[in-house]
């Protein structure tokens, strides 16, 4: 059973972590502003994202702040941190870390099995703007993440949330990249 007083830890940490990011790193770290204009036309810097997702997250981790606080006024008895427990966020953290690899890995990995080949060898970074090659780490790397964390927060697999991951990905592509001509998922920005 998971600790009253290790959730509201982990809540200040995540509210703390999210409020840097969004409003010091983010913004300090970026080429352009959240929004800027150029030549009379308004658009959306390389600050955006990180910003809206760190204010997201800092908006969710006071959220949980506020219930665990509240529930810890309710409960007379604190369960301990326990080895199902300790279990549980060492999975969460194995997770994270997958899906960030096969996020970063897939695409070069995909490119380098079934790309083009000849005499003109292509490089992912030539080819990570283009169809299907900037699609493919995002859309493997974000189904692991999505589909095994709620999987894991669950404690079963089951086919609804194959289909629910696949359209919470395909959501954000329609959200972040078919709108936008200069936009690069995640992580086709670092190559």
């Amino acid at each position: 059973m998971h600790s009253r007083r290790v959730e509201i830890w982990l809540a200040i940490f995540f509210a703390v972590f999210a409020a840097l990011t969004a409003f010091v790193w983010a913004p300090l770290d970026s080429e352009t502003a959240a929004i800027y204009e150029f030549r009379r036309q308004v658009n959306i810097g390389d600050a955006m994202l990180p910003m809206v997702a760190g204010s997201g997250i800092l908006l969710f981790s006071v959220v949980h702040l506020m219930l665990q606080l509240r529930r810890l006024q309710d409960e007379d008895v604190d369960p301990p941190f326990d080895r199902l427990t300790l279990f549980f966020y060492a999975s969460f953290g194995g997770l994270l870390a997958l899906s960030l690899i096969v996020m970063f890995w897939a695409g070069p990995l995909a490119l380098a099995l079934f790309g083009p080949s000849g005499d003109d060898s292509v490089t992912y970074r030539q080819m990570r703007s283009t169809f299907p090659w900037k699609y493919i780490g995002f859309v493997l790397g974000g189904f692991t993440l999505v589909f095994g964390l709620t999987s894991l927060i669950e404690g079963r697999i089951r086919w609804v949330r194959v289909i629910s991951s696949i359209l919470a990905v395909l959501g954000l592509i329609l959200i972040f990249d078919v709108p936008f001509d200069t936009i690069l998922l995640p992580p086709n920005g670092d190559f």
